[in-house]
This record gives C-alpha cells, sequence and structure tokens, in this order.
C-alpha cells in the first residue's frame, strides 16, 4: 500500500469519475469537451535519458552491443544515473502496457498507440447523452489501415472533419506538410452522416465555405498567384454518408471491407464524389 501510495503521489494520476463525480451522476456527462491532446507515441528512450548525462549517447549514433558497456561504465562515472535511468525504463514500460492494454482501450487494439488516440475514447466516455466534443489530432484515425474498428466508432460520432495542412505554419514547432484535423463529434448515431473539408490552412476558410452560395469555380490547391488557397466554396464541404463510405472502402481498402471501416481521403471538391464512384464501378483496376 505504501508504494502504491508512493507512485500515486508522485504520477498525480488522474480519475475523471472521482474528480467530476457530481457532473458525471446529476448530468450524465459533459456537454462539451475541447482539447489538443499531445500528439505523442509513448517509447522508451534510452539514448535521451542516457544523454542528460553523457552528451555522447545523444549525438552520436551507438550500436545495441556498444551502448549496453558504455550504459554500464556510465553507471559507475554518474552518481545518480542509474536511479534516473530505471525510474524512466519503469515509466515508459509501465504506460505502454497500460496504454496497449485491451481492456483499457478495446476500439484501440492493432492500433499503434498515440496518445492523443487514447482521448478520443476517454472524451466520449465522459460526453453526455446529447454531450459534443471537439478535438484536434493528426489525421492518422482515418488513414491507418489497422484502424477500421476504431474507424467503425468513429464515424458514428462524427458531424465536422476539417483537415488541414499546416504550410502557414499554425503550428511552428511541426513540420509544413504535417496534416492534422479539427473534429466534431456528437453522440452516436445510427447511421454514418457527417461533412468534410480537406486542403485548408487557415480555420477562415471554414466559416466561408459554410457562407458560400455554390456560384463559381472552387479554385485549386493554389490560387492564381500560386499561393496557397483560403477561399472558402460552399462545393468544398464533402457530405459523407454509408454510400460514400461505400465508394471509399472498394477504392482504397482490401476487398470485403465493411464501408463503415474505409479509410477517408482527402477530396477537394464534392465533385469528386463522382469521379471515384465511376472509378469503383469499373471491374478493373491499376493493380491488375
Amino acid at each position: 500500500i505504501i508504494q502504491v501510495e508512493r507512485i500515486a503521489a508522485a504520477r498525480r494520476f488522474m480519475h475523471w469519475e472521482l474528480c467530476f463525480a457530481d457532473v458525471l451522476i446529476k448530468r450524465g456527462g459533459f456537454d462539451l469537451l475541447l482539447g489538443n491532446p499531445p500528439w505523442l507515441k509513448v517509447e522508451w528512450n534510452e539514448s535521451g535519458v542516457l544523454g542528460e548525462y553523457d552528451p555522447v549517447f545523444a549525438i552520436r549514433k551507438i550500436s545495441a552491443s556498444d551502448l549496453a558497456q558504455l550504459r554500464t561504465q556510465s553507471f559507475a562515472q554518474h552518481a545518480g544515473l542509474q536511479a534516473a535511468w530505471t525510474g524512466e525504463l519503469e515509466e515508459a514500460e509501465g504506460t505502454q502496457a497500460f496504454l496497449n492494454a485491451v481492456q483499457n482501450y478495446p476500439i484501440l487494439k492493432g492500433v499503434q498507440t498515440n496518445l492523443y488516440k487514447c482521448f478520443m475514447p476517454l472524451v466520449w466516455r465522459l460526453n453526455g447523452s446529447q454531450g459534443v466534443a471537439g478535438l484536434l489530432h493528426p489525421e492518422g484515425p482515418y488513414d491507418d489501415p489497422k484502424g477500421g474498428v476504431l474507424r467503425e466508432v468513429v464515424y458514428l460520432r462524427l458531424r465536422r472533419h476539417f483537415q488541414f495542412v499546416n504550410e502557414m505554419a499554425l503550428f511552428s514547432e511541426v513540420h509544413n506538410l504535417t496534416k492534422f484535423s479539427v473534429n466534431i463529434y456528437g453522440p452516436l448515431c445510427e447511421v454514418p452522416q457527417f461533412d468534410s473539408i480537406a486542403n485548408l490552412f487557415i480555420p477562415g476558410t471554414i466559416d466561408t465555405c459554410y457562407q458560400h452560395d455554390g456560384s463559381g469555380p472552387v479554385g485549386g490547391y493554389k490560387d492564381e498567384a500560386s499561393c496557397w488557397n483560403t477561399a472558402g466554396h460552399a462545393h468544398r464541404i464533402v457530405p459523407v454518408d454509408d454510400a460514400t463510405l461505400t465508394i471509399f472502402a472498394q477504392l482504397y481498402d482490401e476487398a470485403g471491407i465493411p464501408q463503415r471501416r474505409a479509410r477517408l481521403p482527402a477530396l477537394h471538391v464534392q465533385s469528386l464524389t463522382g469521379v471515384l464512384s465511376k472509378l469503383a464501378t469499373w471491374p478493373r483496376r491499376l493493380s491488375e
């Protein structure tokens, strides 16, 4: 018991059901949850830990056999290093075991675990029966070949999917080609029905798309001045339902994949859905 209390005091675990018992019991959950969960894969980085005491580990490529020998030498040379190394290893291994446990995150089974993915079922569980959640996270759930089980749940909760490319450096510390999305989730529906807008560079384009009357050309990825196209257009909004997902499954996934597990492509304009439907009905594929 003492060991458990010591770890709990050091790690400061968050128990939502205890901290917000009044909200969950009296109201059935939150009306609104917003977040930008950490885009971080939890993994053991031994060189990083050792590099805090000896920079050689951080700046040089060291083979596994040499690393074992140098590690032992460093333990002897630097007071406190072995204890710090052991503590970091315990935390990494324990966290990985928890996040990859099927009983904790059943819909993430087989998916490469990243912290932001773990927040998705968490906010759904904490929302009330009519609660809404807005999460900003990478596009992994939509293009992971092994993410079908997760997508099956996502599509029944998803209301809006706004995909961005970081060319405008909205996140200065992230690569300019990194794709991420603003995702609006609601209560489980019987059938999927959501809007998707892809190739966004600034948030203002979303409002312009919904305010546009649908007239004139849509415009491409870049405008006529070869700048990133931030203009909105009504036809940039792509409605997605079971029929649309069936087309995606036929084109982008293996035969027999249920449509609600289909990967979600980034379509720049509504009319591309019609083009894809023609391609999906054609009996032959490029792979043949």
